[in-house]
């Protein structure tokens, strides 16, 4: 057999090094020009991969939402990349211009991108249901309405296809905590049989007191009212049964606060029948710590606070200063 020559074995090494200088060369180009080179699309993108989604799939998706140069780009890297990329259901934040080697370690690692929702103090629990209801990123159906002032208003992260029946789990379950944690704390000698009690006076409290300084004092005429036995009087109640939350409280007529409900306090004894609505954790802690103070009434100031008084005649006086600064404010429109 005969020895390969010097020259052939030159001419091999030569072809060997042109083969894997061109295979050097060619992954460089790959890795610099379709891997980590920024992405076409100019605006943050959000991406939706459902569960069951293939490949196929996703890179349709890529593609339809402009976050790809080319359809391909995809599949070769995805090929490429083999067992080390397993893409994960859920909804991804795609920043601008991200490169195709991101946006795969994005779907890789399967970190949902977080959706916020605020759930304002004084919402009943159907309007937290309407809410829920209008999110198009949430699935399923509420089973009925929740009991009033068993969801603690707080702002709540979501992601894609979070089922609302959780949300409002979480919701229960963080006022359960809030309402256990306050109980524990609260002062001495209140009229309250339970937790349930102050949570009730709590909502009438969130209602009532449009300035929080304001709270604490509330919360003192309601608990020197039930230790009198004396109605609690307040007009958040009087519309509860027949009224939607409103932006701001309707006139109330002689006939309402004449009109027996189990929530009406001007006309029943001791606690409405539930909370009017799901109170923050600051009217919470006023039900519980309310100020030292002998008022009995109290009315508004016309001016976003309130009036507070310790006998009829005093409140009565407060009352006709309102009501003169009602009808100024009313001529002066």
């Amino acid at each position: 057999m005969r020895k390969p020559s010097v020259r052939s074995i030159i001419r091999s090494a030569l072809v060997l090094a042109v083969f894997l200088g061109g295979f050097f060369w060619g992954g460089l180009y790959w890795y610099n020009h379709i891997l980590t080179v920024s992405g076409p699309h100019h605006a943050d993108i959000l991406l939706v991969v459902d569960p069951g989604d293939g490949h196929a799939v996703i890179r349709a998706k890529l593609a339809r939402q402009g976050v790809v140069h080319q359809t391909y780009h995809y599949d070769a890297a995805r090929l490429i990349a083999g067992p080390a990329f397993l893409p994960k259901a859920g909804e991804f934040f795609l920043p601008a211009q991200a490169s195709l080697s991101q946006v795969m370690a994005i779907i890789h690692q399967g970190y949902s991108y977080q959706r916020r929702l605020t759930v304002i103090e004084g919402l009943r629990s159907a309007d937290v249901v309407g809410m829920l209801d209008g999110l198009p990123h949430l699935t399923g159906e509420i089973d009925g309405v929740p009991e009033e002032g068993s969801l603690l208003p707080d702002t709540y992260f979501y992601t894609h296809g979070t089922p609302r029946e959780a949300v409002i789990a979480r919701m229960q379950q963080a006022r359960q905590m809030a309402l256990a944690e306050a109980w524990i704390s609260r002062a001495p000698d209140l009229p309250y049989k339970s937790p349930q009690d102050a949570l009730t006076i709590a909502s009438i409290i969130e209602k009532e007191a449009a300035n929080p300084d304001d709270r604490r004092l509330v919360a003192a005429v309601f608990v020197n009212r039930l230790r009198r036995s004396m109605p609690l009087q307040s007009d958040p109640t009087v519309l509860y049964e027949n009224a939607a939350t409103p932006d701001s409280l309707p006139v109330i007529s002689k006939r309402d606060l004449q009109t027996k409900t189990p929530w009406n306090t001007y006309v029943i004894k001791g606690l409405p029948k539930t909370p009017i609505c799901n109170p923050g954790q600051e009217s919470l802690e006023a039900a519980l710590h309310p100020a030292v103070s002998d008022y009995l009434y109290f009315v508004s100031d016309g001016v976003g606070g309130l009036r507070f008084a310790k006998t009829l005649d005093a409140h009565n006086r407060n009352v006709r200063v309102f009501r003169k600064m009602q009808a100024a404010s009313k001529k002066g429109q």
